[in-house]
């Protein structure tokens, strides 16, 4: 099974640099323009997908509407991206002199410990196994996953640069193991 994890196209908070968390931010009109465009080239290199699966915010899900029109879209809460409680709104700048997690705001082993779940249940679905799923989530949601697989401690979550938005990243299970095949790529 192939899993391509893609970060929701770009939002208006996301040009302003600032958190969006559990906030649900709709896309712009760039962040359609580009989930389009991910969507013809995905559709130029092949790849259809049998399943498709989002985060319940508004930003993800129509992210996976604008790339697979008409297939059926199973939202999963632990594809929610990180929340960031009394931060949430807040510049990237100011927040990354603070410590994490914020008040009200979810840890990074919080999140990754409900993405591993998700991730795990698909892996264990036979119905899953030999498919090509799109997962359209969060930039925290994909880190952490990546987090897990590459072995990087919790302390270091925060250091570093999130997907692009509609980055892909594409991960392969077999007999129960996952490998990297793919990260950070760029469809449009």
């Amino acid at each position: 099974m192939k899993l391509y994890f893609i970060r929701h196209g770009e939002t208006d908070w996301n040009r302003q640099k600032r958190l969006q968390g559990n906030v649900d931010i709709p896309l712009n009109e760039n962040g359609r323009a580009i989930a389009r465009a991910t969507a013809l080239g995905m559709e130029k290199a092949g790849l259809h997908f049998d399943r498709v699966y989002s985060s319940p915010l508004s930003r993800a899900r129509e992210t996976a509407r604008l790339l697979c029109p008409g297939q059926e879209i199973r939202v999963d809460e632990r594809l929610r991206e990180i929340s960031f409680g009394d931060l949430e709104g807040t510049n990237y700048q100011v927040v990354a002199q603070l410590p994490m997690p914020a008040p009200g705001g979810e840890s990074s082993r919080e999140l990754q410990s409900r993405a591993m779940e998700f991730l795990g249940e698909m892996i264990a679905d036979p119905e899953n196994q030999g498919k090509k799923i799109l997962i359209s989530t969060h930039g925290a949601v994909i880190r952490s996953l990546l987090m897990y697989i590459k072995g990087i401690p919790h302390e270091e979550f925060w250091k570093g640069s999130v997907s692009k938005n509609c980055g892909v990243t594409i991960l392969e299970a077999q007999e129960g193991k996952i490998t990297l095949r793919e990260e950070n790529v760029v469809f449009y």
